[in-house]
């Protein structure tokens, strides 16, 4: 199941704090708009580990039991922590429930990154599982309609397109482009744009 999933289900049934990297300077192990929601029982997501996260984790419970602080929360990621890194986070406390779903939806997924997978086939069926499970918005594209399976992550939107070349004008801008497709003559009559 993957993190959004996990959470709108979650939600259903009780409150959670969603912590989200709000700034982020300097060296840090996850970039602005990272997230993970905080759970009475579990976490969903990563802020990106360590000593900073432990903390979070335990600011979030202390938030979910009724206490109160400053809606966005500086840390140093520096010795005093235990870590190496050297930057600073600004991580975002806000407490989340089921009339928050449907926002919450959209407010994950617009932190995603967009890949543009070219292909089908076994490699591009592994790559999708894999890209299912990451911060990524995928569109999945392929010249043969009936390759793509009828079940895929919830991140990933599956486009015909013959010929192949004519869905890179509707790429999102800065898409990564991974190109995975299943004929060299396919290949040869078209390159994406640099």
């Amino acid at each position: 199941m993957l993190p959004k999933e996990q959470i709108t289900q979650r939600l259903a049934r009780a409150d959670a704090i969603l912590v989200t990297v709000h700034e982020a300077q300097g060296s840090v192990p996850r970039e602005a708009g990272a997230w993970m929601a905080v759970f009475g029982d579990a976490v969903v997501g990563t802020i990106g580990g360590g000593h900073t996260e432990f903390d979070a984790i335990a600011e979030a419970r202390r938030r979910l039991a009724g206490e109160h602080g400053e809606p966005v929360v500086r840390y140093a990621l520096g010795p005093s922590l235990g870590q190496c890194c050297g930057g600073v986070v600004h991580l975002r406390f806000a407490r989340v429930g089921r009339a928050d779903i449907p926002a919450l939806a959209a407010t994950l997924d617009a932190g995603r990154a967009p890949v543009a997978l070219f292909g089908g086939g076994h490699v591009g069926r592994a790559l999708v599982t894999v890209l299912g499970t990451l911060p990524f918005t995928v569109t999945w594209i392929d010249s043969r309609d009936e390759i793509f399976p009828p079940q895929v992550p919830d991140n990933v939107r599956c486009e015909h397109s013959d010929p192949v070349q004519a869905a890179v004008a509707d790429l999102a801008p800065g898409a990564r482009v991974l190109i995975m497709s299943f004929s060299h003559a396919e290949d040869r009559t078209w390159s994406p744009p640099a």
